[in-house]
């Protein structure tokens, strides 16, 4: 009978000690009553928390990471310490620029006076431009974002961008890693003023690579234009993905060649087989070296840069095959250096596949000893020092495209978008995303460069 009596008295200590537990830890406990986040696009993106606890709770904190970024942001909320906070941080998007589409991660960690914590669960938010009513269309691998225009130009746009990606990776054996994200603005206007600050008026459009979005203008009367432009910015994205080499990255000819070579797969386009044909025969072609880097600023000349990089990749295409295509880009992606990589999957290299493109034309061979550094093209474009005195290099003339302008590629712009002091001491150096390499030129003034020369015109 008294170890019955024990046994029951045992188990009421220990269901009291338990429920006594359970009290406390519910006390001790940070409390989340409500939290938020919300944003207005080229302003703010500002998140909210309300939370309670039993002792004054003493600090608050806001984490976040966009995708695609290896760092992670912490900063310290505006909020009045005491057992009731409302929180808030507030990004502001005019210092620190995010384009449309986004994606942030984002956690909060709350801080009491005894020291003990509380990390919310991980959160995700999409950043998207609310001052338009956008359309979409989507699939597994991409997004459509319009509103100017019908339903018609979005699926013709759709379409052209779907077969894109399929013929990456038909052709070259690449496929999308992350999903795409496309924004078309409606006119030039409106892309300029949802691009950051210091974009330049002649900018068509924009690739950020490392969130996997593409900013651009297309008016529904400029679809044709439109659709290749779209087509050489997604090429781009595509292929960074595929090929984010952690030493080096592909030279300018072979990326903008491959942007070229998926605007028009079947033959170079018309707008760009006139420019490399007279540099055939004027023997006046650049060396693949001296297009390794930076194309040239000189409209005419960058014109054939792009020209010559898509022939020549078109040329690879049909002298090498799809499969040794892939399996180069796909050893690049490993670390390997490109005339390596050229050499395991072609067994060749730069110089050699500048020799045999040269060859296909009629032309001599080029020396066998080639400085990298030494442009050997005989620069038919090139100012004499009375010119150069005459006309300063920042003039607008020398900013304005090609005559070709209205039919070649978009521009693209590293993207400009300094890391806060936060993101700058986590990682110990500045972030930034890796340039998409044609829009070091300002190659094309879609908007107020084509409506000005119409307005001329007229």
């Amino acid at each position: 009978m008294k170890q019955k009596i024990w046994i029951v008295v045992l188990l009421t200590s220990l269901f009291t000690l338990s429920a006594w537990a359970q009290v406390v830890q519910a006390q001790s406990a940070i409390q989340v009553v409500d939290q938020s986040i919300h944003s207005r696009f080229r302003d703010n993106i500002t998140a909210q928390i309300t939370a309670e606890h039993a002792s004054e709770i003493t600090n608050v904190e806001f984490f976040y990471r966009v995708t695609g970024r290896p760092a992670t942001i912490r900063n310290v909320a505006d909020f009045e310490p005491g057992t009731m906070v409302e929180a808030e941080f507030r990004l502001n998007q005019r210092r620190f620029y995010f384009p449309p589409g986004t994606e942030l991660q984002y956690w909060w960690k709350l801080t009491d006076a005894e020291g003990n914590s509380l990390n919310t669960e991980p959160a995700q938010y999409l950043y998207l431009d609310n001052r338009y009513d956008f359309k979409t269309l989507n699939n597994d691998r991409l997004t459509l974002y319009w509103y100017n225009g019908n339903q018609a130009f979005g699926q013709a746009l759709f379409r052209r961008a779907t077969r894109a990606l399929d013929r990456l990776e038909s052709d070259v054996g690449v496929m999308v890693d992350k999903p795409i994200r496309i924004f078309i603005y409606g006119d030039h206007y409106d892309l300029l003023n949802a691009i950051s600050v210091g974009a330049r008026e002649w900018t068509g459009g924009v690739a950020f690579t490392d969130q996997g979005v593409v900013v651009i203008g297309i008016a529904p009367e400029d679809l044709q234009w439109g659709l290749r432009a779209m087509t050489h910015e997604l090429t781009h994205l595509v292929i960074h993905q595929a090929t984010d080499n952690p030493l080096t990255e592909l030279p300018t000819w072979l990326n903008e060649g491959v942007a070229v070579y998926n605007e028009s797969p079947d033959e170079l386009h018309e707008d760009y087989q006139e420019t490399v044909a007279e540099a055939a025969t004027d023997d006046s072609l650049f060396t693949l070296r001296s297009l390794s880097s930076s194309f040239p600023a000189d409209g005419e000349a960058a014109h054939l840069a792009y020209g010559q990089s898509g022939a020549v990749f078109h040329f690879m295409m049909d002298t090498y095959g799809p499969s040794a295509m892939a399996r180069f880009l796909d050893l690049f992606s490993e670390g390997v250096l490109v005339d390596e990589a050229l050499q395991e999957a072609l067994e060749t290299d730069t110089w050699s596949i500048d020799n045999a493109f040269r060859a296909s034309l009629g032309l001599n061979s080029l020396p066998e000893l080639v400085d990298p550094r030494a442009n050997l093209h005989t620069n038919r474009f090139a100012q004499t020092d009375s010119e150069e005195a005459d006309e300063p290099a920042d003039s607008q003339e020398s900013a304005e495209p090609p005559p070709v302008a209205e039919q070649s590629v978009v521009e693209q712009v590293e993207e400009n978008n300094p890391p806060t002091e936060a993101e700058t001491a986590q990682t110990g150096r500045q972030t930034s995303s890796l340039p998409c390499l044609g829009g070091l030129l300002s190659l094309v003034a879609l908007g107020l460069v084509i409506t000005q020369r119409r307005r001329r015109a007229l």
